[in-house]
């Protein structure tokens, strides 16, 4: 036992020369020992430690996607169940708030204006005769920002004015 009570009394930083030390003092410094043993414990049991649940930027990026169609979704469904359509915009809002917290942004290109350069995939060109200007008329998956970053390219189809038939 007075090796193990040594051992112990060599991991209290507090404790350095003990040779000198009596019994009644001894059982004290060991009843400190076991006390700061029991606290750690406690603390642990108290505030368990808990795993690294970082998010990441994929998992956003795929959460923005797929609320950005059910956003789509919800805007097709017929006026006459209005109540569930709204109940389901409150949904998307409080998810989009999510995403404001690491500022996420999602950009829908439909209806705007195409020129060259843009930073989106361009999945095909369309050719239509009655088209005034190079404009994108649908977009299959938005563009995501992070801080004004580009993080995810939107994916589009473009429409474009047919010259042959002029």
């Amino acid at each position: 036992m007075s090796e193990n009570f040594e051992d112990k009394v060599e991991e209290n930083d507090n404790l350095k020369d003990t040779t000198n030390t009596n019994s009644v003092e001894k059982e004290e410094i060991l009843q400190n020992i076991v006390m700061k043993k029991i606290s750690d414990v406690v603390k642990f049991a108290a505030s368990p430690k808990l795993p690294d649940i970082s998010v990441r930027i994929d998992d956003l990026i795929e959460l923005a996607i797929e609320l950005w169609r059910l956003e789509n979704k919800i805007k097709k469904l017929p006026a006459s169940i209005e109540n569930q359509r709204e109940s389901l915009s409150n949904s998307v809002n409080k998810l989009k708030r999510y995403l404001d917290k690491y500022s996420i942004e999602i950009l829908d290109h439909t209806n705007q204006k195409y020129s060259d350069g843009q930073n989106i995939d361009v999945l095909s060109f369309e050719t239509n005769s009655d088209a005034k200007e190079t404009t994108i008329i649908e977009t299959k998956e938005p563009t995501i920002l992070c801080k004004g970053q580009i993080i995810h390219r939107g994916k589009v189809i473009v429409i474009v004015k047919n010259v042959n038939h002029i």
